[in-house]
């Protein structure tokens, strides 16, 4: 390959090997920005999948795919360390280029009871991570007159550019819980949080395409949430942030919810859990304002948020989706509420 200028690929490339995928709604991405989340499900069973589009305005959308499962072992024992066990994967498809990032993930970590208050959970993550790239739209610098791009001028482009093959990915985190009976951030208490930190690519692989290579930078993120409940009222605040940095890359996120419960969880069973409402208002500093809302119903909860951009690229902000099922615990008549986490 003589020249790397395809215009929409310089962008492309810039962000895909200096930053990984991320999610507006980080409180809805289980264990993908941190594998100490894993397991740690108020139920027996979580499902999750999230979809993100973004910069449609200035060129084919950015469209970021994810699946996520995760559940927890041991549960019965109430005065052990429980294990959490998940699979993962996801799709970012980038631009005209269709530049594409896939990743496969395994993800263990060890839940740890430290008293009826405090829990900690460390995780492990290791997977496979796969790039790559379409360039039948492509727009290289030679093929500019002087005025205009015309792509019936010849690129002179050589190279071919292939797909890289997998390469091993490997994460760390740990998360932090206080709460009663150091449970996860949810309404069983008046007051519930976590605080978490984890650092991926730990091996920093090396993606190649053709001849383009680069060495993935380790990626570090402090991640934070909690619930702070209304006594008397049906009414709450759930607070949270989440800072990554990844190179010379960083964002920070940071905002709050207001939470109003529809239907108290089913009194005998736990079989159903209770309704909420959430409204929210996040800011990632430097670039947009998020607004999001999330519903939570019969065991599902759906997301909804849109970012509407504040810095220089006006008008391609990002609209994203998330849904996630968690299967309740103790699905027997008699047996009383679900059980905490721990």
């Amino acid at each position: 390959m003589k020249k790397f200028v395809i215009i929409p690929l310089l962008l492309i490339g810039y962000l895909a090997f200096a930053q990984d995928i991320h999610f507006s709604q980080f409180m809805n991405s289980s264990f993908l920005y941190n594998p100490g989340n894993t397991g740690l499900i108020n139920g027996d069973h979580r499902f999750l999948v999230n979809y993100r589009s973004q910069w449609g305005s200035i060129a084919d959308p950015f469209n970021t795919y994810s699946f996520t499962y995760d559940t927890k072992l041991f549960t019965k024992n109430r005065n052990r360390a429980k294990m959490g066990l998940g699979l993962g994967a996801y799709k970012d498809v980038a631009g005209d280029t269709q530049f594409g990032t896939t990743s496969i993930l395994l993800s263990t970590s060890a839940i740890i009871k430290l008293d009826d208050y405090n829990g900690l959970s460390i995780g492990l993550q290791g997977g496979m991570m796969q790039n790559s790239i379409n360039t039948s739209n492509a727009k290289w610098g030679n093929q500019y007159d002087g005025n205009n791009f015309d792509g019936t001028i010849a690129s002179g482009e050589e190279g071919k550019f292939d797909s890289s093959p997998f390469v091993g990915d490997f994460n760390a985190g740990v998360v932090w819980n206080y709460g009663e009976s150091g449970s996860t951030v949810t309404t069983k208490n008046l007051f519930s949080a976590q605080v978490g930190l984890s650092v991926n690519h730990i091996s920093r692989q090396r993606i190649k395409i053709s001849n383009f290579e680069e060495k993935i930078y380790n990626k570090y993120t402090l991640h934070g949430k909690s619930f702070i409940g209304v006594k008397g009222t049906p009414y709450a605040v759930i607070p949270g942030f989440l800072f990554q940095k990844q190179g010379p890359s960083n964002e920070f996120i940071i905002g709050a919810y207001g939470n109003t419960k529809l239907k108290n969880e089913s009194r005998y069973t736990g079989i159903f859990k209770e309704s909420s409402l959430s409204i929210g208002l996040f800011y990632r500093v430097g670039d947009a304002f998020i607004p999001k809302l999330g519903l939570d119903i019969f065991n599902f909860n759906l997301g909804l948020s849109y970012d509407v951009t504040m810095s220089g690229l006006n008008g391609t902000g990002g609209f994203e989706f998330s849904l996630q099922y968690i299967v309740p615990g103790g699905l027997q008549y008699g047996k009383g509420t679900a059980p905490k986490i721990y």
